[in-house]
């Protein structure tokens, strides 16, 4: 399940969220304040057990690390390969200061979906291969709040390939973008960055299993 809501606090809301198997929603960024600061609490506490969603199912996230200290990690031949899972609230967009207005994330959309799991890569090879397939997709006026109960919202289900085909790629930017659900940062800075990597070790380790490759290829040429 991805979502892409201003803002969420229903209570019953958030325990589907954190009941979930795999489930991330994006919202605005919240100004700082007391007042705000609760809220936030309130809706970390609501979903500190749930279980995220898991980056890799998507071939366009799949590349990207958590940053660290503000800057991407250098990946090298023995890097292990990094399983990011997303926590179910992530935020995007400004932070407002004072009256200011910012751009925000005003989307009310939520992508039904499944997550499958395969053996085997596109070529046939054996792999750990992770995907999502979207199946139903929900556009309406609705935000995620408590306030929406009372107001007449609208609504509706669409299964349309094209619109699910689209959604998909819009939410995928949305998290490509994101930040954690309290950041320091006001401004746009993903978390999720692309890596840097160690090209000097990486062409060393090519090199020495060139080598292997050559002396395993002439010791079974002189055994026949």
């Amino acid at each position: 399940m991805l979502w892409a809501f201003l803002w969420v606090d229903d209570a019953e809301l958030l325990q589907r969220i954190a009941a979930f198997p795999a489930a991330c929603v994006v919202v605005s960024k919240q100004p700082r304040g007391k007042r705000h600061g609760e809220r936030l609490c309130k809706v970390a506490e609501a979903v500190k057990d749930a279980a995220g969603f898991p980056a890799w199912a998507f071939s366009e996230l799949e590349e990207l690390r958590f940053h660290e200290g503000g800057k991407a990690p250098l990946l090298g031949p023995s890097s292990p390969r990094q399983y990011t899972r997303l926590p179910a609230l992530r935020t995007l967009g400004y932070r407002k200061a004072g009256n200011h207005l910012v751009p925000i994330l005003h989307t009310k959309m939520l992508l039904l979906g499944e997550l499958w799991w395969h053996d085997e890569d596109a070529l046939g090879g054996v792999a750990d291969v992770t995907g999502f397939t979207p199946h139903r997709l929900w556009l309406g006026s609705a935000n995620g709040t408590e306030s929406s109960r009372r107001s007449l919202e609208f609504g509706l289900w669409l299964d349309d390939p094209s619109l699910l085909k689209a959604a998909r790629r819009f939410l995928v930017e949305v998290l490509a973008h994101s930040q954690e659900l309290d950041p320091d940062s006001d401004g746009l800075e993903p978390d999720l960055v692309v890596p840097d990597y160690d090209d000097e070790a990486m062409w060393e380790a090519m090199a020495a299993l060139a080598s292997y490759d050559a002396a395993e290829s002439e010791d079974s040429e002189d055994g026949a």
